[in-house]
């Protein structure tokens, strides 16, 4: 006979993943379910994976980052953003709980930070083309026929490859050089 749910919902779930991955314990679906008192069958209704879960609990410290990043810099112009953008890139990198996921579970890490249905990258990608908009970089129509959208996304997937490059190509991380291409982007969007 199993052993009946208790009130977990799924943002309880998340952040009890998110608690596990911060203090360096694998979020594991079935023990996941049995501490948060749902059955697995439960886990994946609400969740199509370990790679939602994970990427769910990492985005919560993603988000922590953005708001301090964000309340540190309360202009709305390029240079904020792009401050904005360096800081973000840094905290990001340098969070011990994500650099050891980074090191421990390289293949799964990439799938959860940086592929197209991961919701860590399509999360960043929104909060980059939200601040994009707040610059009006490129217009609505786009700049030479690349939308915000599309700016967004090269942004992301340009800082992916210099955060995580130690992943990808074995190369050392390098967020101020993710943020010098990044200003060039945006200069040459904003002609």
């Amino acid at each position: 006979m199993s052993q009946p749910e208790r009130s977990a919902n799924p943002s309880a779930v998340i952040a009890q993943a998110a608690e596990w991955f911060r203090v360096g314990r694998r979020v594991d679906l079935g023990r996941l379910a049995n501490a948060c008192g749902v059955g697995r069958a439960t886990l994946y209704r609400w969740f199509d994976g370990r790679e939602q879960v994970v990427g769910e609990a990492i985005w919560l410290g993603i988000a922590q980052a953005i708001e301090r990043v964000e309340s540190a810099e309360p202009d709305i112009d390029r240079a904020a953003f792009l401050r904005s953008f360096s800081r973000l890139a840094h905290e990001v990198r340098e969070y011990p709980p994500l650099a050891r996921f980074a090191s421990d579970e390289p293949e799964f890490a990439m799938r959860v930070l940086q592929s197209s249905g991961s919701v860590v990258q399509s999360r960043l990608i929104d909060w980059v083309r939200a601040r994009l908009t707040d610059l009006s970089i490129p217009g609505p129509d786009g700049a030479r026929g690349v939308s915000r959208e599309d700016l967004a996304y090269a942004i992301v997937r340009l800082a992916e490859s210099f955060l995580w490059s130690d992943m990808i190509i074995g190369t050392p991380p390098r967020p101020d050089k993710a943020t010098a291409l990044v200003e060039l982007l945006l200069d040459s969007a904003s002609r």
